[in-house]
């Protein structure tokens, strides 16, 4: 007998693509989800890095890196255990983060280190000062814009010092301090006014800061003391990893670590209209509250030069680095005493994460 050989009919062929189509469809979520948890975790190892980095800081300098060390104009007297000068935290733990060739460009017992310097290092990478789920990593300045920016490609950090908590103590009638070298006042940014000021001074990573672990009277397991931002156009991103806060001039943007505020919710910015403000009950450095200030929470400053809007490309929430070297995941509905807490080192709170 003589037999046909048929081929797939169009409808055959249409329905077999369709199956193949949905379950493209049903899988790729999971892989999606699956390469986000990898760099999640990856995250989690870099704050991890940090951390330990700051640690072993702690054990041969005797202190936490301070966010920056600056002297007044006119001040020839360097403290020998914070120097040099204008060398942010991120700066300070390299030697221990075994990244020498990045550190052997400049002696860090020196003095001070010049624009040139901070210049040379921002336009150097260090992969684990940057969030994976994130893909934006350089930043372009243009030259005049303050310390270390002149102008070029450089690179930028997603994770900031946690300098302490602003605003009122939860279950208190009081004001956490800040620092009084960060006096409170405006600046106009193009379409906005954005407040600056004033310092957290209740946290771990602190503008000239000489702390001890001992310092952190509530806790290393309850303190934060690095955090993530690395959400698009915060602003401050925009500048290098390497940039601090002081100038012999005058204070410049607190840039390496920012304060808490218990009114601004994890990715609370992210969800925001470019140019956004808030308004914020802040205090004064005596402790006392300043009154109501609005701070931009998007834009080219966020939230002024003393808070973070905290937050991350990770679904839901970000990571953050505590001071015993353990790394949490924390939900963007985490009440914001809960925050303010965590950030302050000594406030003896009675809530916790």
């Amino acid at each position: 007998m003589k037999t046909t050989k048929h081929g797939f009919t169009l409808v055959e062929l249409l329905v077999v693509i369709a199956i193949i189509g949905v379950l493209i469809a049903l899988l790729l979520p999971a892989v999606q989800a699956a390469r986000e948890a990898a760099r999640r975790m990856q995250c989690t190892n870099h704050l991890k890095q940090i951390s330990l980095a700051v640690h072993n800081h702690h054990d041969t300098k005797g202190t936490l890196p301070p966010e920056t060390y600056f002297v007044t104009a006119g001040t020839t007297v360097f403290d020998s255990e914070l120097r040099p000068t204008m060398a942010n935290w991120r700066v300070r733990i390299l030697p221990f983060v075994e990244q020498s060739a990045v550190h052997s460009v400049v002696d860090l017992n020196q003095n001070e280190l010049s624009d040139a310097i901070l210049d040379n290092y921002g336009q150097q990478r260090i992969s684990f000062f940057t969030c994976p789920s994130y893909a934006e990593v350089k930043t372009v300045e243009s030259a005049g814009g303050g310390v270390g920016s002149a102008s070029g490609v450089k690179y930028v950090s997603h994770y900031f010092g946690v300098a302490g908590a602003l605003g009122q103590i939860p279950d208190s009638t009081s004001y956490y301090k800040v620092n009084p070298l960060g006096t409170l006042y405006s600046v106009s940014m193009g379409p906005m006014t954005v407040a600056i000021g004033p310092y957290a001074d209740s946290g771990a990573i602190v503008v000239n800061g000489k702390l001890t672990f001992a310092a952190i009277t509530d806790g290393t397991s309850n303190t934060f003391l690095v955090s993530e931002i690395s959400w698009d156009n915060p602003g401050f991103q925009q500048w290098d990893w390497a940039t601090g806060t002081s100038t012999h001039s005058g204070i410049a943007p607190m840039l390496s670590a920012k304060g808490f505020s218990r009114d601004i919710p994890i990715n609370y910015g992210k969800k925001q209209e470019v140019n956004a403000t808030v308004s914020l009950d802040l205090n004064k450095p005596d402790g006392t509250m300043s009154g109501a200030i609005n701070y931009a929470v998007r834009g080219q400053m966020c939230a002024g030069h003393g808070i973070g809007i905290w937050g991350s490309h990770h679904s839901g929430g970000c990571n953050v680095g505590l001071c015993d070297g353990s790394v949490r995941f924390l939900s963007e509905t985490t009440d914001g005493k809960i925050l303010v807490s965590g950030a302050s080192r000594d406030g003896g709170e009675t809530r916790s994460f």
